[in-house]
């Protein structure tokens, strides 16, 4: 799922454009541009493009070099690390960052095991093959549930959790998204034209405009994930009895002492905004922001101010460990 900052995209770009809208574009063509316009994303936002073999996958992430504890930022169900491309770019260029793909997402490895607490496992083993100490950690909506399972298993690695969209709880109210669920209808894999607008509506209120012929190439990358995107869905449901099993809910209360942030769009109809209280229930002291006329991604529909707000919220923590640490005997 790529949703590239286009208006950034550079006046050479912006010309080759206008020429192929003018022309016939294979799909070759269309996943060039679309791959060009992606790599001056990652430019912008200083991130730089690597891979590393952890445990059953070669894991590939971005990275970009800065001061101070390193930021994760951990992508939902079908997306991938440059879904994050604008909401990075919108960090302070001096934040460190590191944005990997997940196992079967992007340009990660394939697996046999999609389950949220493997994916879990992934990045510790990737946080130890680079030498990271503590993070903060946000993840988005899949990404979420991966990001508050690893709080829970490895604590002491967590300087702070953040939750956009999150799954791993429920709200009080059943979202859309479930009630087609319940009907057999999965309406987050797009396997074909109809599902896959079906799909972007669903997740946004208010989805970037993407011109053709890059939004024919997000289209048709999209559908070719449906089966494989259908084995992730299927271990993420997996995943969902085995937390209830494991007792999710009382590990959260009981070793998620770190500081919390959750951001969600009001208008969620993947995840209920309601999933907010139920969260806060468990962690009294998170601190939550809901952005009105905002679907299910923030990062992508107000990546400025989803992205500000959060840096805010990290600048924070960071000053009160670096007041603990000077006022400690």
């Amino acid at each position: 799922m790529l949703y590239p900052r286009l208006q950034d995209v550079s006046r050479l770009i912006l010309v080759t454009l206008s020429l192929v809208l003018l022309s016939a574009c294979s799909a070759h063509q269309q996943d060039a541009l679309l791959q060009k316009v992606v790599d001056m994303g990652r430019d912008s936002a200083g991130l730089s493009v690597h891979s590393q073999p952890i445990l059953d996958i070669d894991m590939h992430y971005l990275h970009r070099q800065g001061d101070g504890p390193t930021v994760v930022l951990v992508h939902g169900f079908s997306a991938n690390k440059d879904a994050w491309l604008r909401f990075a770019d919108a960090l302070p260029d001096t934040m460190p960052l590191l944005i990997p793909d997940l196992a079967g997402h992007g340009d990660s490895s394939e697996s046999d095991d999609y389950t949220l607490m493997r994916q879990s496992e992934r990045l510790h083993a990737l946080f130890d093959a680079l030498e990271l100490p503590a993070v903060h950690i946000i993840g988005s909506s899949m990404g979420g549930a991966i990001s508050t399972i690893y709080a829970i298993q490895h604590p002491e690695r967590v300087l702070s959790l953040g939750l956009m969209n999150a799954a791993g709880i429920d709200g009080e109210q059943e979202s859309e998204y479930f009630q087609l669920l319940a009907t057999g209808v999965n309406p987050l894999i797009a396997t074909d034209n109809q599902s896959f607008d079906d799909r972007w509506q669903l997740l946004m209120s208010q989805p970037p405009f993407i011109p053709w012929p890059l939004s024919s190439a997000i289209r048709r990358q999209t559908i070719a994930n449906a089966d494989l995107n259908k084995r992730i869905f299927a271990d993420m449901l997996a995943s969902r009895e085995q937390l209830t099993e494991q007792g999710f809910e009382q590990q959260l209360s009981e070793r998620v002492t770190m500081p919390v942030y959750i951001a969600w769009g009001e208008e969620d109809r993947v995840l209920d905004v309601s999933a907010v209280r139920a969260f806060q229930q468990h962690l009294p002291h998170a601190q939550a922001v809901i952005y009105s006329e905002v679907g299910h991604v923030p990062m992508l529909e107000i990546a400025e101010l989803s992205a500000h707000d959060y840096q805010r919220f990290i600048q924070g923590v960071n000053d009160a460990n670096t007041i603990s640490a000077v006022t400690q005997p």
